[in-house]
């Protein structure tokens, strides 16, 4: 069955470049002894990110502030993935899914800290 709606083109027009942090690679002993810490493991991507609704905010009862951001991506992205944008890192927390009838995916995403 086809989608109802097609926003491709508008959530392409006001995506922006960041980063998705999907998970840790585990910490390792190279062949000389040496350990390797964890390293977080990134892609680049884009998405259209943005303040999160006043109404949200409000309905959230304190949940979401105003450092957290709405995210709507035409890629899926894990749960409890980051998003880097700007300096700042955000936890993927919620999915409202519309896969079933558009070609975008919707997500809150929690303010967790600046990124040196």
């Amino acid at each position: 069955m086809a989608r109802l709606y097609n926003f491709k083109r508008l959530v392409e027009k006001y995506s922006v470049p960041c980063q998705l942090v999907t998970g840790q690679q585990p910490g390792y002993y190279d062949e000389d002894g040496k350990w390797h810490d964890p390293q977080d493991v990134t892609c680049d991507t884009k998405a259209a990110i943005l303040p999160v609704p006043e109404r949200t905010l409000y309905e959230s009862g304190g949940r979401y502030t105003a450092a957290d951001r709405l995210v709507i991506s035409l890629e899926a992205y894990p749960m409890h993935s980051h998003i880097v944008y700007r300096g700042n890192k955000y936890r993927i927390e919620e999915m409202t899914d519309f896969t079933e009838y558009a070609d975008f995916n919707q997500y809150l995403a929690k303010w967790v800290s600046a990124v040196d």
